[in-house]
């Protein structure tokens, strides 16, 4: 499963804007239960709302923000489904990253330009804000301008930092896609972008900031999925599930003993086991399961008894890269292949990288 079907376990739809969901990850709470107990230290109760009302309107700040690429995104005929807000800040959910250097840009910018446009509407009326005092919690109306004024200097400085997968390093992408291979171009970005995190993660810890250091570590590990799922589109383009489907799977009928399948898989390549019925997969019996059958010297029960019967079938004619942005995110690792109705085979999720650089005739990553 991707980094964002992770994240979504976990969230809170809110409401939609401009069709776009926004969520909320559950462990936002943890957020606002730090800074309302910080801020209930120092202030009481009216230093807990203040607290609570602050990190509200820096979360408004993220929602445009992130707005910015969305809308951006979607001119380009670029479906958002939606935005998730989590303790460090927003992520939106693009359906694909085009790939033509000018519009990616396009995006990646939009973001920060958000947040300097709201500073240039707020100086000429607010002037600029007097710090330290802007860059704490507001405790009067009167404060609020100055501290948004801040927190999109913030945001929109942080963000054109060119340390990928952050809106800079997106952008240092999109210029080294204009002279260089994509997935080149990717890797660079992310490197670039792990380099700059590591040391802004290193200042962090030295400093005692540890929540700055929490963040480039998210920054360290963002720009390696994101480096990893370029590789992956890459590798995975052009073909279908039928292209790489194994025609070598194992089948017994639902009835059968556990014994059967235990002395049928001795003598194969280890796999997970098909129940057939009349030529249509009703269940996958698992290695593991079959191994727990057989410890427990359940022997003589039949395989329908230790099937997984709530499974995801693929069509042959799907393209690769579809099915790993869908079905083969989920934990099951074997899929039945169909072709007009007929069962032609598996499509083995473990070895799926294995099986495609056979089929180009590439070399085994080290």
């Amino acid at each position: 499963m991707g980094f964002f079907g992770k994240m979504r376990r976990w969230s809170i739809a809110l409401f939609r804007v401009f069709g776009i969901q926004l969520e909320v990850h559950a462990t936002f709470a943890l957020l606002l239960a730090y800074v309302g107990y910080a801020c209930w230290l120092e202030a009481g109760l009216r230093g807990m709302l203040w607290g609570f009302g602050f990190v509200g309107l820096v979360f408004v700040c993220v929602v445009l923000h992130e707005l910015g690429h969305s809308l951006t995104a979607m001119h380009y005929g670029i479906r958002v489904p939606r935005i998730l807000l989590l303790p460090i800040g927003g992520m939106a959910q693009f359906d694909s990253i085009p790939r033509q250097p000018g519009r990616e840009f396009a995006i990646a910018i939009a973001g920060p330009a958000v947040n300097f446009l709201l500073i240039a509407v707020l100086l000429p009326v607010f002037g600029w804000p007097h710090y330290p005092e802007a860059l704490g919690i507001p405790e009067r109306l009167s404060e609020i301008p100055a501290t948004l004024i801040a927190t999109n200097l913030a945001m929109g400085v942080f963000n054109l930092l060119p340390a990928f997968p952050m809106d800079g390093g997106r952008m240092l992408r999109a210029l080294l896609a204009t002279k260089r291979d994509y997935l080149e171009a990717t890797k660079w970005a992310a490197r670039s972008g792990q380099v700059i995190a590591a040391l802004g993660g290193a200042v962090g810890l030295a400093t005692g900031q540890y929540s700055l250091a929490v963040l480039f570590g998210f920054i360290i590990y963002g720009a390696e999925m994101e480096y990893q799922f370029t590789r992956r589109s890459d590798l995975l383009a052009g073909l279908t599930v039928g292209d790489v489907a194994r025609r070598d799977y194992l089948a017994l009928p639902p009835e059968a003993p556990v014994v059967a399948a235990w002395a049928l898989l001795r003598q194969a390549v280890p796999q997970d086991i098909l129940l057939l019925d009349h030529g249509r997969v009703v269940g996958i019996v698992t290695r593991d399961r079959l191994a727990a059958a057989v410890r427990h010297r359940r022997d003589d029960d039949s395989l329908a008894l230790h099937a997984e019967t709530h499974f995801a079938e693929l069509q042959a004619e799907t393209t690769l890269a579809d099915a790993s942005t869908g079905s083969l995110r989920s934990l099951q690792t074997l899929f039945p292949v169909y072709a007009s109705g007929q069962l032609v085979g598996v499509l083995d999720a473990l070895h799926l990288e294995e099986t495609v650089r056979l089929i180009r005739r590439l070399p085994r990553e080290a």
